[in-house]
């Protein structure tokens, strides 16, 4: 997949970014990873995260972590206010301005 293909058909995240989704968002992760070793920048659609919690949210950061490792990037696309005050109640408000600012 090429960055344009990539940035025009983003990765969603689910509604539910939570303890009880954690297994099946990071499969989803897992196969996104899988199969995407090219893209440079990954977007990731976050504006329909209605629940967030602290399990979500550190599913993001493995995503992060991982990515980086291979030189890659998240950026997350239109964070829902739900998936922003998760992260600020975490202390991560610096990581979510880098994650929105790639």
């Amino acid at each position: 997949m090429s960055d344009a293909t990539a940035l025009t058909a983003p990765r969603a995240l689910p509604a539910e970014l939570s303890i009880y989704s954690a297994a099946d968002t990071h499969a989803h992760m897992l196969r996104w990873l899988d199969a995407d070793r090219d893209t440079r920048v990954w977007p990731v659609q976050a504006g329909d995260v209605a629940q967030a919690d602290a399990a979500g949210v550190q599913l993001l950061l493995s995503l992060s972590h991982s990515l980086h490792a291979r030189g890659q990037q998240l950026h997350l696309v239109a964070a829902s206010d739900a998936l922003q005050q998760a992260c600020r109640r975490l202390g991560l408000s610096q990581r979510l301005s880098q994650w929105l600012d790639a």
